[in-house]
């Protein structure tokens, strides 16, 4: 795992703690947030879950398949997951068939 900076700490611990009590996601937190497509999770040895799929529009990392951060809250019926990172908008997960 890379290092994680103090200000990006910061800010995801700020969303955690205005997720954890009920909040959701604004428009805006999700306006140029990443799309996953095809994801699942999964846990590393210590019980940490981070997702992997395809990913669309990332800041850094070109289209395709990704590996995020650890997840620190989601919500699959609203389409969304906090990262150590960053919000993710949640396409349809691995195996799912859109109608």
């Amino acid at each position: 795992m890379s290092r994680v900076s103090a200000k990006k700490l910061k800010r995801a611990l700020k969303d955690w703690e205005r997720l954890a009590s009920g909040h959701s996601p604004s428009p805006d937190d999700l306006s140029n947030a990443p799309l996953l497509t095809d994801w699942e999770p999964r846990w590393t040895a210590t019980g940490v879950m981070y997702l992997i799929g395809q990913v669309r529009g990332h800041p850094k990392l070109q289209d395709g398949p990704c590996s995020t951060s650890i997840v620190l809250a989601a919500d699959v019926q609203q389409g969304w997951a906090r990262t150590l990172s960053r919000y993710y908008r949640l396409g349809p997960q691995h195996g799912e068939t859109l109608h």
